[in-house]
């Protein structure tokens, strides 16, 4: 069996039922195994970070990768990463570290850094933390996956009745048939992982209305570059449009600019980014 190191240090996130979501997404699966042959090299050491089922440590395994470490604080799916490498012959490259990818300190340097933690606008999860953590334990030279996220926002009229109720107090992942751009669609964060990265986003845009209507909401949308030419897309459970509402609702005028201010730290929920709209 692989060996397991003990050092879990904070809550799950996650749901045993979102983790294998993700490994049966198969179009984000598949992106990410191409990615992760174009990074490993044979005699790799890889850090797959925020494993889950294991299956991006496994692609780094079979990539020719010497030792992979996979970190995942669920102690559900640190068992079953076990079996995975057990089953699949790998037993002897992968160790499986039960800890938090933001504090933990791995038995040597790698050479890959892997780590599937993106959300659109990265709310919720902790890529950025991560990241920042582990490249100090990575080697001159080492390769990141993914290499950068860019994360884009445009004002929305909003639906906001469903099944007879009146629902705006929450963000959703889902675009409805009412729903209705009402300006241009901006870049409004860039994280390139090259270097260490802040841990709040703190920017205001400009966008222009393009039609004289109510915004009460905003469509933020993700791509990140894996690896060059391998750039994401919404698939079933990555980078799906996350529709936030405004506190305060804003008349817009046809072809006037408007600045839009977006404050939260990385890996927040979205009822806690404040997103303000004004006249430019």
């Amino acid at each position: 069996m692989s060996k397991t190191i003990e050092q879990a240090t904070t809550n799950v996130a996650f749901t045993p039922y979102e983790i294998s979501l993700c490994l049966h997404d198969v179009r984000r699966t598949r992106m990410w195994k191409e990615a992760i042959e174009d990074a490993v090299r044979p005699g790799d050491v890889v850090i797959d970070a925020g494993s889950g089922t294991g299956i991006l440590g496994v692609f780094a395994a079979m990539a020719g990768a010497s030792r992979v470490y996979c970190i995942e604080l669920h102690p559900r799916f640190v068992k079953l990463i076990e079996h995975l490498a057990e089953r699949n012959g790998l037993s002897d490259k992968i160790t499986v570290i039960h800890a938090d990818a933001t504090t933990v300190t791995l038995p040597e340097r790698a050479d890959v850094l892997v780590s599937e933690l993106l959300c659109t606008g990265q709310f919720f999860e902790p890529q950025v933390q991560v990241i920042n953590h582990l490249r100090k334990q990575l080697n001159p030279g080492a390769r990141i996956v993914p290499q950068t996220i860019n994360s884009y926002i445009r004002l929305l009229d909003a639906q906001e009745m469903l099944y007879g109720v009146k629902i705006d107090c929450d963000s959703r992942s889902v675009v409805l048939d009412d729903d209705e751009p009402v300006s241009t669609r901006v870049l409004y964060d860039t994280i390139d992982f090259s270097d260490e990265h802040r841990l709040i986003v703190d920017t205001t845009v400009q966008v222009q209305a393009r039609s004289t209507r109510l915004a009460d909401a905003v469509l933020v949308e993700g791509q990140a570059l894996l690896a060059p030419g391998i750039k994401t897309y919404p698939t079933r459970f990555l980078y799906n449009p996350e529709v936030i509402f405004l506190k305060e609702p804003l008349e817009l005028i046809a072809g006037q600019t408007y600045d839009v201010h977006v404050r939260y730290p990385y890996g927040a929920d979205t009822l806690d980014a404040t997103i303000e709209v004004s006249k430019h």
